[in-house]
């Protein structure tokens, strides 16, 4: 049955992002309810433009997002490297919704926002974030880039998005020399042996914006 209106039963956690289950790349269509009727309003939205919805809870703040690539080999699925950029997503450019907290369940800011497609932060170590996407990729068997967005609550990371593919921070971290096509055209195809990359050699507290 094809409901307008999402019953949960009382079983959501406000606020929850509402976005559909494909094609929501650079923050398309997505969308941040505070309360059943905003949520009503975005799933009945979403179904009319012919798209699933997807609802997951909003976690953490938006001082603690991450946007992490992990680069494994296309052929035997080893691990290459990873590199980590920690968003800023409250400028102008960077944020796709900003909005003030109405819920008692507070999420960690006062402030709730989704970052845009265009990308904003720092680029330096991060290692728990790093080795936790790193796991995550492995486990799941991949070839090649792999883009993983998360943020980090209470020492915890929890990933929102999971990408196989380059991400709009690609050109952002091949400026500060970590260039993940570069690499895998140097391995694949001119036969360059590259068994891993420490990209610890490009962290330096950089700040990006592209």
């Amino acid at each position: 049955m094809d409901l307008e209106r999402l019953d949960v039963g009382g079983a959501l956690n406000f606020p929850v992002v509402i976005k559909p289950a494909q094609a929501s790349g650079a923050s398309s269509n997505v969308f941040l309810a505070q309360d059943q009727e905003e949520l009503d309003f975005f799933v009945k939205y979403l179904k009319k433009q012919g798209l699933k919805p997807l609802v997951q809870e909003y976690i953490g703040s938006h001082d603690d997002e991450y946007t992490v690539g992990v680069l494994t080999d296309i052929q035997d699925g080893s691990l290459i490297g990873s590199i980590a950029v920690k968003r800023q997503i409250l400028s102008g450019l960077s944020s796709k919704i900003k909005v003030k907290n109405r819920c008692s369940n507070k999420p960690g800011a006062d402030i709730l926002a989704i970052s845009s497609g265009i990308s904003q932060g720092i680029i330096d170590d991060f290692p728990e974030v790093r080795r936790y996407c790193e796991g995550v990729t492995l486990k799941l068997g991949a070839r090649g880039p792999m883009n993983i967005q998360c943020r980090k609550v209470g020492g915890k990371v929890y990933p929102f998005e999971i990408n196989p593919r380059f991400s709009g921070t690609t050109s952002l971290r091949a400026l500060v020399g970590y260039n993940e096509p570069d690499i895998l055209i140097r391995k694949h195809i001119l036969g360059e042996q590259i068994t891993s990359i420490d990209p610890r050699g490009y962290f330096n507290n950089i700040v990006c914006i592209i």
